[in-house]
C-alpha cells in the first residue's frame, strides 16, 4: 500500500469515504492519489485560514511576516490542489472534518487562535504552522513515491518544496 495511505493510518486516521469508481476523470488517480488530496486539501486550507490570522492577532512582527510569508504560496497551491482534487473527481467536503492527525489544523485551532492574547498567539500559530510544513513534507513524500498521476505526483513535489521552506521561515520559537 503507497506510503501516504501508511502515513494516514499512522496518524490515527484512515481515510474514509467512497474512493471514486474508476471512469474518465479518476483513471489516472490510485487510491494513494486520492487520500493524499482528500488530507492535503484540507491541511492546506486550515492551516492557511490560520496564516491570515497573523495580521490582526499576532503580538511580534516576527509571527506577523513569518505567516506573511506562508500565505501567498500556500494559497497558489491550495487552488492548485483543489483543481487536481476535482479533475479526480472527489467531494469538496472534507472527509477527515473531526479527526485529530498531526499536522493538521483543527476547527477547535483556529477558534482558540481567533481568543488567544498576543503572546498566546503567537506561540500556537508558530507550532501549528510548523507542524503542518513538517506533516505536508512527509506526505508529498508518500505521494510522490506510491501515487500514479504525473500531475498529483509533481504538485506533491511542490508541496513538500514549500513545507520544507516554510519549516525554515517560521521561528523556532515564538
Amino acid at each position: 500500500m503507497g506510503a501516504a495511505v501508511v502515513a494516514l493510518s499512522v496518524g490515527g486516521c484512515a481515510t474514509t469515504g467512497p474512493t471514486p469508481a474508476p471512469g474518465p476523470a479518476t483513471a489516472a488517480f490510485n487510491p494513494t492519489d486520492v487520500a493524499w488530496l482528500q488530507l492535503v486539501v484540507p491541511m492546506t486550507s486550515n492551516a492557511l485560514a490560520a496564516a491570515r490570522l497573523a495580521p490582526e492577532r499576532a503580538g511580534s512582527a516576527a509571527v506577523r511576516e513569518a505567516a506573511n510569508a506562508v500565505v501567498a504560496p500556500s494559497q497558489r497551491l491550495l487552488t492548485r490542489l483543489e483543481s487536481v482534487r476535482d479533475r479526480a473527481g472527489l467531494p469538496a467536503a472534507d472527509v477527515h472534518s473531526g479527526h485529530r492527525m498531526p499536522g493538521m489544523v483543527t476547527p477547535a485551532d483556529l477558534a482558540a487562535l481567533r481568543t488567544d492574547t498576543a503572546p498566546e498567539f503567537d506561540r500556537r500559530l508558530i507550532a501549528l504552522l510548523r507542524a503542518n510544513a513538517a506533516q505536508v513534507v512527509v506526505l508529498a513524500r508518500g505521494e510522490q513515491t506510491s501515487g500514479a498521476d504525473p500531475e498529483t505526483r509533481e504538485l506533491a513535489g511542490e508541496l513538500g518544496t514549500e513545507g520544507a521552506r516554510q519549516n525554515e521561515v517560521l521561528p523556532k520559537t515564538a
